[in-house]
């Protein structure tokens, strides 16, 4: 699996295919807490109380040119969804050449009917590929992910009316004001 995922990054640096890395993603009014503490003999607790909502993201990280497509939502994201992004991702791909994308094993990747494939891989020469399972470190979009809700959020504007703009915000400016070395 690795060997044929270096040779299609290879050859995505040198322009011979398009490569892609596809995901979802969750954004929360609060922050992502990855470590807490409590006062000793104390259970730790938080404000469940305080906004619930979330922007969702679809994104499609293009390997070679460090770009990024993505669309913000406000609701589940769900197999439709995954189908009409993948779509208009396929549409304006370079027909040229083949464009392969790689995401995770989710139900709603899998989904996607056969005739559906058939048709994106004849008429745009666009391939979905699977990751292994449980290899979230094979798929670079969640590095993209990471530093985006951990490094890049600015914690103080993010409140449950702005949530949906600030997120669109965030991620518009990967490429000039966030970067990322995938080497």
């Amino acid at each position: 699996m690795k060997e044929a995922m270096g040779k299609i990054q290879r050859d995505a640096h040198n322009g011979k295919v398009e490569l892609f890395y596809f995901d979802e993603a969750g954004f929360s009014c609060l922050p992502s807490v990855q470590r807490s503490w409590s006062p000793l003999g104390k259970p730790h607790c938080a404000d469940a109380s305080v906004g619930h909502k979330r922007a969702n993201v679809m994104g499609a990280l293009n390997y070679a040119q460090g770009a990024l497509h993505f669309e913000v939502c406000d609701h589940t994201i769900r197999r439709e969804h995954v189908i009409n992004f993948l779509d208009r991702l396929a549409a304006s791909s370079a027909q040229e050449k083949w464009t392969f994308v790689w995401m995770d094993n989710a139900s709603i990747h899998h989904s996607i009917e056969p005739e559906i494939t058939d048709r994106w891989l004849v008429d745009h020469r666009f391939v979905l590929l699977y990751l292994p399972p449980y290899s979230p470190e094979l798929n670079l979009i969640e590095i993209l992910w990471k530093h985006a809700k951990y490094h890049w959020r600015d914690f103080t504007s993010w409140t449950r009316d702005t949530l949906i703009q600030n997120v669109q915000v965030l991620l518009n400016d990967f490429g000039t004001k966030f970067h990322i070395c995938y080497t």
